[in-house]
């Protein structure tokens, strides 16, 4: 398991009070300021959650029919990190050896459940969540599911989860040394795709009837460690061909780009989700520990920090 790549995405976390102002039967909405927030989960953290035998604490959160629990392994300086499991029964998993191929149930008690999990860092001073997402693990959403489960009908407190985008995308990506690869998705494939092929006409493809989605994926890939435009700069003028050209019928449209001391990144330029892909492990590692998990979210939380903040 060393060396393994995870993608870090980025959320801000808000929460809002909502009163019913009767004689005018409106609801006033106040959204709770950062420094409220904190004191919102202290709340939680001091009077909901069970203490375990490691000295963290943690609580059950149900979700959309899934059930959570939240660990609380660090928490100090405003700057919280935390486990987030999903649990699961043990009857579709069992350990194998990988020499002998010998495999054996999981042993567990009767109150045991499976549990496959992920971690997050809260950073309360900011309201930015940064998130591990891991196949298989829980959704970001448990964290909403935390505030509201003790604030919605207790307080009337809404809790929000929005991912960060950034609105300045292209002016990021032309100062990257390398863009590798451009990647888009169109509805409806055009006439000359269409014969050359699919070797399809254009009044057959419309004929088809049952199909969920029709769309085509093309991509420009360039030779390793070089970059597929002349000049950066080439990008913003591509972009506004591509969506000038499809309008409404592109449906995806992604870049992979990089400076030369860093691993490359996947923009994707419909979303402008902010997401970092990291390097967990590494040296003699089998297991990933949860130092590694810890170690990997503050620094590339710490390192990007600046830039989440223009985009919140």
């Amino acid at each position: 398991m060393a060396n393994q790549k995870r993608k870090v995405s980025f959320y801000c976390l808000s929460l809002e009070k909502h009163t019913l102002i009767q004689e005018r039967n409106t609801t006033q909405i106040r959204p709770l300021s950062n420094e409220e927030i904190e004191d919102c989960f202290k709340k939680i953290y001091d009077e909901k959650m069970l203490e375990l035998e490691n000295g963290n604490k943690a609580v059950d959160v149900d979700n959309l029919n899934n059930n959570y629990v939240i660990e609380i392994i660090e928490y100090s300086d405003h700057l919280l990190f935390a486990k987030i499991g999903q649990q699961n029964h043990a009857n579709t998993v069992a350990l194998r050896d990988k020499n002998t191929l010998e495999s054996e149930s999981v042993p567990m008690t009767a109150t045991q459940l499976l549990e496959l999990y992920t971690y997050c860092l809260i950073d309360f001073g900011t309201g930015i969540v940064s998130y591990i997402g891991i196949n298989g693990a829980p959704r970001i959403s448990a964290v909403r599911g935390l505030f509201d489960k003790f604030l919605l009908h207790e307080e009337n407190i809404f809790a929000k989860l929005a991912a960060i985008m950034t609105n300045d995308i292209l002016q990021a990506l032309v100062r990257k040394n390398i863009i590798s690869k451009l990647s888009l998705t169109v509805a409806v494939p055009t006439d000359e795709v269409l014969s050359n092929t699919i070797g399809l006409s254009a009044n057959d493809f419309d004929a088809l009837k049952n199909v969920k989605t029709r769309t085509a994926t093309y991509k420009l890939v360039a030779t390793r460690n070089k970059n597929i435009f002349q000049s950066s700069g080439k990008l913003a003028e591509l972009i506004a061909a591509i969506k000038t050209k499809f309008g409404n019928n592109l449906k995806g449209l992604t870049v992979n780009a990089k400076n030369f001391d860093e691993s490359s990144q996947t923009y994707d330029l419909l979303q402008y989700n902010f997401t970092k892909t990291v390097t967990l492990g590494g040296g003699d590692h089998t297991v990933l520990s949860e130092e590694d998990f810890k170690i990997a979210l503050k620094n590339t939380y710490t390192s990007n920090k600046d830039d989440l903040l223009r985009y919140i």
